[in-house]
């Protein structure tokens, strides 16, 4: 063997030798499970809660700190259909804007088949083409409104108006004008102390037993349940209670 042939042959040697090296010192990355990972755990923990806000916020209101009055609210959105005619010569360009007048005048503030409407709340959404009769157009409207019509068992916040003999006229704390008024009598609270206590300007609420109203009535009639009271009027501090009293002394 010539002496060019032995040292390729520890070339060789030596190259093998490095690779098994390399190999043995190899150390293969493991794959990183989570893609983006999140150097801060309280912020993971504050994203996770969010979900949980969100549900929180959701069922106590609007996010306004109206939680506990959106549960006594006595409004509901509906849709309603109606045949509204009008005469031929107050028929122009703005025919929406008339038939909007009309419904304001002849539906809100004043009960339904539906309820009480309340004013101000109707919004046409659609309206079909006029058919001419005579000397009248007829349309069929379709328009949005808050309705109210309180149903048995229903939770209400009231304020007390008059307090009599038979009982106590309350109407809606949250509502003006009030589409309701609320009747809770004498004989039904005979062992309550709260309803002995309650005052003319007092809140409270009440429980509806039972209701009846009819076409055109200004509000609706309620038979109601005392549940709760509120602070009154006259617990509330007032301002000359804070007023140093001063003392005379007269010289005699």
């Amino acid at each position: 063997m010539s002496d060019n042939d032995s040292e390729d042959n520890k070339i060789v040697l030596a190259m093998d030798k490095n690779n098994e090296f390399q190999k043995e010192n190899m150390v293969e990355e493991e794959p990183n499970p989570n893609p983006n990972p999140n150097p801060n755990p309280n912020q993971q923990q504050t994203n996770q809660s969010n979900p949980q806000k969100k549900r929180m916020n959701k069922s106590l209101g609007n996010g306004n700190g109206n939680g506990n009055e959106n549960q006594y609210y006595i409004y509901s959105k509906s849709l309603l259909t109606r045949n509204i005619t009008l005469p031929i010569t107050i028929i122009g360009r703005n025919i929406k804007e008339t038939i909007e007048n009309v419904i304001n005048h002849h539906y809100e503030g004043k009960c339904l088949v539906e309820g009480y409407i309340k004013p101000k709340s109707s919004k046409i959404i659609t309206f079909s083409s006029g058919v001419i009769s005579g000397d009248t157009i007829s349309f069929e409207v379709v328009f949005e409104c808050m309705i109210c019509n309180p149903v048995e068992g229903m939770n209400i916040m009231c304020v007390a108006k008059n307090i009599t003999k038979a009982g106590i006229r309350a109407e809606s704390a949250l509502e003006t004008p009030s589409p309701i008024v609320v009747f809770i009598a004498r004989d039904h609270h005979f062992n309550n102390n709260k309803f002995i206590n309650i005052q003319e300007g007092d809140t409270m609420v009440v429980r509806v037993i039972g209701q009846r109203f009819e076409l055109n009535d200004p509000y609706i009639s309620i038979i109601g349940e005392l549940v709760s009271t509120t602070i009154s009027k006259s617990e509330k501090p007032s301002a000359f209670a804070n007023k140093k009293q001063k003392i005379i002394i007269e010289a005699e």
